[in-house]
């Protein structure tokens, strides 16, 4: 199969990992190295990349020539969707939650720019984007043709995107026993599970939901890695530092985000990195996690939706 990143130029592998330094008690006490996938690609940057390359890939395989996908006003998955797409010759649609606004977000006016249909649906109706039956209404409304058309799920997260996300490490030349902890936020836990997959049994995970309420992806990342071919019970998943919910924040959290930043050069989002990298200073000062661990955090990128800050 030939693979995305042929027609994708810009990407960069392996990026570097970072030594986090000058960062203020508690994160001190530990050895902290950032992953810093956010410089893979300009456009297609973070897991993003690595959930999307084999959907592209097998995409331009089976001669797909749309591609629709699902997102809100800010989504970094739609985004770099529609970069992707545009890089590599596919057309592409964004299903979009809520109606049409009068003044379109930064991020739904870079998708448009990138070639990107978007199409604006009740929350209501977006409630149905896990449905196949809505998915076959939605591909003859829109007048595509189901055999060339392509549904690629909320945030990219399926079985191809596992695959892809099971490469991070091994890309990066990062062997996981190097680490007594290896930590990544999660949003639909497919990050989480491709990356104890490619491990297959070696280091331990740490996952932090961003969402409120996200102690269901336990269930939804096992399952994922239920048939594969290693033992994987070495992972675990903290639900308490959604900081409200999805896209949510604090005021402690944005604060915390601005002196990290401050302090160490490393910009993070609000919405996933920013809840990652909050989350690792509490269990450090809980002493959940011991003074002098070595820990590899994967900066999953999502910069762009920071613009949303200055909509607020």
């Amino acid at each position: 199969m030939s693979l995305a990143s042929d027609f994708i130029p810009g990407l960069k592998e392996p990026v570097p990992v970072h030594t986090l330094t000058g960062s203020s008690d508690p994160l001190s006490r530990v050895r902290l190295d950032v992953l810093r996938l956010d410089l893979v690609h300009p456009l297609v940057c973070g897991n993003k990349w690595y959930k999307l390359k084999y959907n592209l890939a097998d995409c331009l395989k089976s001669g797909s020539r749309i591609v629709i996908s699902f997102g809100g006003a800010w989504s970094n998955h739609l985004h770099a969707l529609a970069a992707a797409c545009q890089i590599s010759g596919i057309a592409c649609i964004g299903v979009v939650r809520g109606h049409k606004p009068e003044t379109l977000s930064p991020s739904l006016r870079d998708m448009q720019a990138m070639g990107m249909q978007l199409h604006f649906v009740s929350r209501e109706t977006y409630r149905l984007r896990h449905d196949p039956a809505f998915h076959a209404t939605l591909i003859r409304g829109l007048g595509c043709d189901e055999v060339t058309t392509r549904i690629i799920p909320e945030g990219g997260s399926n079985d191809l995107a596992m695959r892809g996300c099971a490469e991070i490490l091994s890309c990066h030349s990062i062997r996981p026993d190097d680490y007594d902890l290896i930590a990544t936020a999660c949003g639909t836990g497919v990050t989480l599970a491709g990356l104890i997959l490619g491990a297959a049994g070696r280091g331990r995970f740490l996952g932090v939901s961003v969402l409120k309420g996200g102690g269901f992806l336990r269930r939804e990342i096992s399952e994922r890695l239920m048939g594969v071919d290693c033992i994987c019970d070495n992972w675990q998943l903290r639900t308490e530092f959604h900081c409200g919910g999805y896209a949510r924040q604090t005021d402690e959290l944005l604060t915390f985000i601005a002196s990290l930043t401050h302090e160490t050069d490393l910009p993070l989002d609000r919405v996933y990195t920013g809840k990652l990298f909050f989350a690792l200073k509490q269990l450090v000062a809980s002493g959940d996690i011991v003074p002098d661990s070595r820990i590899l955090a994967i900066h999953t990128g999502g910069l762009q939706g920071n613009r949303s800050l200055l909509d607020a």
